[in-house]
């Protein structure tokens, strides 16, 4: 079975961005794709950045047992659907998931072998900043990630490793990640 690695953290602190610098740096893996009932932002892409589906949709594979994690963030629904899981952990080489904090604490429940990576941010004045230069949120979602990000930064003995994503030094935040899985896999 491969190896799973569960990239978490809080919004806007850059998991996507840390994951797809592991990729340039070399580092293979097969990802998860997660599953969401909201839209497509810019730049987006459906079944590359993330398997869209109407909240209905998101409702059934709920109700008939198909996720292995799933959370309502901020209206939103979003989850691994264990097909997705399993068809990943069958094939070589390492597997990343990147959830939330809480779809990561699932995750370590049902594979406690997993390794969870928290990337966080060199400050919370740096998160608050990073989200609203973003501008894909509204003010007021704004705040709410900001006060979760509050109790997710509170909550850092959960995680297997930390790695800070500073400003100007995600190459050296994907490095860490790099770094750790080949620690990882080396076992």
């Amino acid at each position: 079975m491969a190896t799973l690695f569960v990239i978490t953290g809080p919004s806007g602190a850059g998991k996507d961005s840390v994951i797809q610098a592991v990729a340039q740096a070399g580092q293979p893996f097969n990802g998860i794709i997660t599953t969401t009932s909201r839209s497509l932002r810019k730049g987006e892409e459906q079944n590359k950045s993330y398997h869209f589906i109407s909240r209905p949709e998101f409702q059934q594979k709920i109700d008939s047992g198909e996720m292995v994690e799933w959370a309502e963030v901020y209206g939103n629904l979003y989850g691994s659907t264990k097909q997705e899981v399993d068809q990943a952990l069958t094939q070589d080489g390492p597997v990343i998931v990147k959830v939330d904090p809480q779809g990561a604490r699932t995750f370590k429940k049902l594979y406690p072998e997993a390794v969870a990576i928290f990337v966080m941010p060199p400050s919370f004045e740096f998160l608050e900043k990073r989200l609203i230069n973003r501008a894909t949120d509204k003010p007021e979602i704004i705040k709410k990630r900001l006060e979760l990000a509050k109790k997710e930064l509170q909550n850092l003995l959960d995680w297997d490793f930390l790695v800070v994503n500073d400003e100007g030094k995600l190459q050296d935040a994907a490095q860490e990640v790099v770094d750790i899985m080949q620690l990882k896999l080396k076992k």
